[in-house]
């Protein structure tokens, strides 16, 4: 999986712009160092590779040796070292023992028609599902990843649950045509010139899974209309349509209109987004509460066939998919939650994938030498990042834009990533770890602008680890001393993402002087990450990506706009091109406003970005053909282990 660090947010705050919170002000809870020092435990097992321990990481940068010397001799404390190469196949042609990137999967030639039909494919799973079904409660991201392989949406994802982004053969995602939104449970769309009007024609003859009550039938607009409104009443995540939709109508039995409160040009991005909206299911289930709870009747690809808790789930094929009968007949995922265990049932050649640490490759490589070591794809999306709490925010000395680019550039976030993503090592033995800047915009190639390459002129300069130029920058603000500065983290959570920056932080003399608060889940959320009602800085919000290409402009509007849930220094000229990119329909246009918004904050750092991201690495068995396509498109290799058992 991409390692894309951080948990996601307890809640998804309504989409478009909320008033300014009214969560009463909590007491700053303080800890022990005993209890601080819980967040850096972090159990490896004996037989994976030795970790670097985090005081040897700091003491080598410190001396000018950073991530690189230690991560080449692998972090052993014995000093030896192992060498291996390995070769990448430009081509992202899928052999045993090949080296590809993910991100080049839709270069792969389509190869259904060469499909073996029939077969089990065996996944591993590592979350067990202990409660509700509810599509409408869910709230947490195994109900929502389970009920994401029955029912569907509008239009169609660009993920799947196995294996990651679903592409287009011939087609490059990076491209504007590669990010067009595809026809899913609707057939088309149309949008009004002004904007204000969406409307969804039903595609014809989509069946549901054959379970009763619903027992097969055709799917017909009472289903849309009744989840719909039953959503618009209980949906967990109601509130992000109700913050852009004025009302539905519904004006025969093939079309669904939505009628906006303003233009949002994202709308049809996060038709398939689980934050925003709306799994659509048979009447029977909505109509009644307790099925839906223990039932999942949907119209996608996959039939629950069984469930056991702490056990397994076990699918089957949608035999009248609208899309398509799939070639593969059954899905089984054993859960299995311990990391060692998998690694063993992988290497035995029962599940298809296995997902180590980064710093386990290159270990696990010489024991699985015919696998096949795929680089994840690294997400656009995501943007982590740091917020300054609106008490006393004009009265502090972040006040000061060069305050606030100071305080980014005492960390060395590339020395950190390199370190975490062991890259020097994979280097070594011929491989590059995907890793980007963080910057303050997603890294979507239409409009992001690289720093490292110039595209923001001088001010990209105010992204790079930089300790003396900090220094000189909060003297020249009026603090030759440096700055107090209470900084708020979350306890038990993010070990690395937090505790890596802040010995950054610490070590910062004359620059910063921190004051550490560290906080339990329920006060950081309410008090700090979701509301902004603090005195300070938050160092990291965790770089989520759940709604695509709309995550740029979900960021800009809570973090960045006066009305914001927790704005960081918005200003009124950052405000409006915040809401002229929310109006903006065409995405070229709009990405000549993200372009700008870039060089604004390159300039006013209004929030500081925070860690980077870079792309982990899988092991996988090459039984599944097409696997980078919709799930009824994959089919097994005849020669796949237990096919049919």
């Amino acid at each position: 999986m991409t390692c894309y660090m951080g948990f996601q947010s307890l809640l998804t705050e309504a989409l478009y712009l909320p008033q300014k919170s009214s969560v009463p002000t909590r007491r700053l809870y303080r800890f022990s160092k005993g209890e601080q020092a819980m967040q850096s435990n972090r159990p490896w097992l004996a037989s994976y590779t030795k970790q670097i321990s985090r005081r040897k990481f700091l003491s080598a940068t410190a001396a000018g040796a950073g991530a690189a010397a230690l991560i080449a001799c692998g972090g052993g404390g014995d000093g030896t070292q192992t060498t291996q190469t390995l070769t990448v196949d430009p081509s992202g042609v899928r052999k045993p023992g090949n080296v590809v990137y993910e991100k080049d999967n839709w270069k792969l030639a389509d190869e259904s028609k060469q499909a073996v039909d029939g077969g089990t494919l065996r996944i591993r799973n590592d979350l067990d599902l202990t409660v509700s079904f509810d599509w409408y409660l869910a709230n947490t991201g195994v109900v929502e990843e389970f009920n994401d392989r029955g029912y569907e949406y509008l239009t169609r994802g660009n993920l799947n649950p196995t294996f990651g982004p679903i592409t287009v053969p011939g087609l490059d995602p990076g491209t504007i045509e590669g990010q067009k939104p595809v026809p899913g449970l609707a057939e088309g769309w149309e949008v009004s010139a002004d904007g204000l009007t969406w409307t969804f024609t039903m595609r014809k003859g989509v069946k549901f899974h054959n379970i009763p009550p619903v027992n097969g039938r055709v799917m017909d607009i009472n289903d849309w209309r009744q989840t719909a409104e039953k959503y618009q009443a209980v949906g967990f995540n109601r509130s992000a349509i109700a913050g852009v939709l004025d009302h539905w109508e519904w004006p025969d039995a093939t079309h669904w209109v939505w009628k906006l409160k303003a233009p949002y040009a994202f709308l049809i991005n996060n038709m398939n987004n689980k934050d925003f909206a709306i799994k659509l299911g048979p009447k029977e289930l909505v109509q009644n509460d307790q099925m839906r709870g223990t039932t999942q009747i949907g119209t996608g690809p996959m039939v629950v066939e069984k469930i056991q808790p702490s056990i397994d789930w076990t699918f089957t094929r949608h035999e009248g998919y609208w899309d398509g009968k799939p070639h593969i007949e059954r899905w089984h995922y054993p859960l299995i939650p311990e990391i060692a265990n998998a690694y063993s049932q992988f290497v035995a050649k029962n599940i298809v994938r296995h997902n180590p640490s980064s710093r386990d490759v290159l270990t696990i490589r010489g024991d699985v030498p015919e696998a096949l070591l795929s680089a994840n794809q690294l997400s656009w999306f995501g943007l982590s990042r740091g917020i300054f709490g609106r008490y006393e925010s004009d009265t502090s000395p972040w006040k000061d834009a060069r305050v606030r680019i100071a305080i980014h550039k005492t960390v060395d976030q590339e020395s950190i990533v390199r370190f975490r993503s062991n890259a020097d090592a994979f280097r070594q033995a011929g491989v590059e770890v995907e890793i980007q800047p963080m910057t303050h915009a997603s890294r979507d190639p239409s409009y992001w602008l690289d720093p490292t390459k110039g595209e923001l002129g001088a001010d990209g300069d105010n992204y790079k680890f930089d300790l003396a130029a900090a220094k000189q920058m909060v003297s020249a603000a009026g603090f030759p001393d440096g700055i107090d500065i209470p900084m708020y983290m979350l306890l038990g959570s993010r070990n690395d993402e937090q505790n890596l920056p802040l010995d950054f932080f610490k070590k910062a003399t004359g620059v910063l002087n921190i004051e550490e608060h560290w906080l339990q889940m329920q006060p950081f959320y309410d008090q700090v990450q979701q509301t902004g009602n603090f005195k300070g800085f938050q160092p990291y919000t965790p770089a989520q990506s759940s709604f695509g290409a709309a995550q740029f402009d979900k960021i800009l509007r809570e973090n960045y706009h006066t009305n914001g849930k927790a704005p960081s220094y918005p200003t009124p000229e950052l405000d409006a091109l915040i809401m002229k990119q929310l109006q903006e329909s065409d995405a070229e246009r709009r990405s000549a406003i993200y372009k700008d918004i870039q060089r604004y904050l390159a300039k006013n750092f209004n929030a500081v970005p925070s860690v980077w991201p870079f792309g982990g690495f899988s092991f996988q068995w090459l039984w599944v053909h097409n696997s980078a396509q919709q799930i009824n498109k994959h089919w097994l290799d005849a020669d796949t282990p237990n096919r049919s058992g």
